[in-house]
């Protein structure tokens, strides 16, 4: 286990650039090793390796944002052989950060010396560049590296290391650390040694990177997130599914579920629906819709839309070797009167979260469909009424009614209760920046909304206009 300091942010970067005070080169990048992207969780098998000035970085599990479309990646650090440069000192995997001690109450303790951030490390390989120039540990290892070619690299080991191997010569400022008088400083001028045979590629392990500004202005391009797509398409679980629905052609993509892992956030699975072929790597116009996996996972029944239209699933088949989607069936979505009499809403077929303007257009759609049932349907079957199914009609449409009427007022309950948590929150945050003091955390924003108590509330008139027609039916019924 090579010691590291590293900062264990979750870094899924999108296409967009951090402010900055000063210009940063954009990282070079190219395609990875499938045997180190594979060490990715999830062994994703793809990706691009991006070479930075700090250090080499690996993107890759690209998704696309459901509501805006937006691509995004993980990006791990490639720490060890594989991610370093062609030259070895033989510090490598013997440095260590090491921290200032905290200085006790009594000043007199320890030299002041001690009271300083270093880089320590254990004796360099015999006969490597370090020891052939003399860089040695004291006799109680109390020498330090204060910097290498005048830097500290903010004190992060993986930066320190990857400069090493870029240089064929470094000089290493060092201090021996005091017992009785002061300390002692000497500098090292190492010249490293080139490797003859290149590491295997997958010859690293992968943590987690910090943010990169370098990363961050390459990724700002659409060029990498192109191939990054092309790769993804050739990978055999994310091969797209050609198929066609209502005439036009489309490509389906399954992503799996990855689970959380050490201090790695989860990330779902998903559909996507493309317009055009994702193998070409055309991202920006290309993807129609995005559709997070339910808990449960996909299922008969789940209503999906694709191009303004919807959908449910009829059957999803994978192939059991690698988990590629095989086949996709869809049939055009019809409402189920029945439930829609009896107040159900449809934010079930969604999942257990939906999206907002989903669940609305689904809403407004299943109105549409009622509207047209009550017109063009229900004056038939009115006439096919006994009096004992006449009557269970009126009793599950006001049941219905009741249903929604509660429903429609919890809604506004609890955007009302939203946007008075919002507004409290912005009157907090102007008197947190007045008095100096950390803004509070942002209040979660209201899943629903007012059109979706709007939507509602007309298919209550629409179920009232259906619940006249019945209750003259029945009344007829028991003349």
């Amino acid at each position: 286990m090579r010691p590291v300091r590293t900062s264990f942010a979750c870094a899924a970067l999108a296409s967009l650039l951090s402010a900055q005070t000063a210009p940063s080169p954009a990282a070079i990048w190219e395609p990875a090793s499938p045997a180190l992207a594979k060490k990715a969780p999830g062994s994703p098998a793809y990706g691009l390796v991006l070479t930075t000035s700090l250090g080499k970085l690996l993107a890759t599990s690209l998704a696309f944002d459901p509501g805006t479309h937006k691509p995004q990646v993980r990006v791990y650090r490639i720490d060890g052989p594989a991610g370093w440069g062609p030259y070895r000192s033989g510090l490598e995997r013997s440095l260590m950060f090491s921290p200032a001690m905290k200085r006790p109450a009594d000043n007199n303790a320890l030299h002041w010396s001690w009271y300083r951030d270093y880089f320590s490390f254990t004796p360099a390989e015999k006969g490597s560049a370090a020891d052939e120039a003399g860089l040695d540990q004291s006799k109680y290892a109390l020498t330090r590296i204060k910097h290498v070619d005048q830097s500290t690299f903010q004190w992060d080991v993986a930066a320190l290391v990857y400069h090493i191997t870029q240089s064929p010569t470094i000089v290493v400022q060092t201090i021996k650390l005091p017992l009785l008088f002061g300390p002692s400083e000497r500098t090292y001028t190492i010249q490293n040694r080139r490797v003859t045979t290149l590491p295997a590629p997958d010859d690293a392990e992968l943590v987690n990177a910090p943010p990169n500004l370098e990363a961050q202005k390459a990724l700002a391009s659409p060029e990498p997130w192109r191939e990054l797509l092309k790769l993804r398409s050739q990978t055999a679980i994310h091969a797209p599914l050609p198929g066609v629905l209502d005439g036009r052609k489309v490509w389906i993509v399954r992503l799996p579920t990855q689970p959380a892992k050490d201090k790695q956030a989860g990330q779902p699975g998903a559909l996507e629906f493309w317009k055009t072929d994702p193998g070409t790597g055309a991202f920006e116009d290309g993807l129609a819709e995005v559709y997070p996996e339910p808990p449960g996972g996909f299922g008969a029944g789940q209503s999906l839309r694709v191009s303004g239209v919807w959908y449910r699933l009829q059957a999803l088949s994978l192939e059991p070797a690698t988990g590629r989607l095989t086949r996709l069936a869809l049939e055009p979505w019809k409402a189920n009167v029945v439930a829609l009499l009896a107040g159900r809403t449809l934010a079930s077929e969604l999942g257990s979260q939906p999206q907002l303007p989903l669940w609305e257009s689904l809403e407004q759609t299943a109105n549409d469909t009622l509207l047209e049932w009550k017109t063009l349907t229900f004056p038939g079957e009115l006439e096919a009424l006994d009096l004992k199914s006449a009557g269970a009609l009126v009793v599950r449409i006001e049941k219905g009614m009741l249903a929604l009427d509660l429903e429609v007022k919890g809604i506004r309950t609890r955007v009302d209760a939203a946007a008075r948590a919002t507004a409290e929150w912005k009157a907090q945050v102007e008197l947190a920046a007045k008095e100096g003091r950390p803004a509070p955390a942002t209040p979660a924003p209201s899943a629903e909304s007012e059109r979706l108590a709007d939507l509602l509330d007309q298919r209550k008139a629409i179920l009232m206009a259906v619940l006249g027609n019945a209750k003259q039916a029945l009344a007829s019924l028991r003349r």
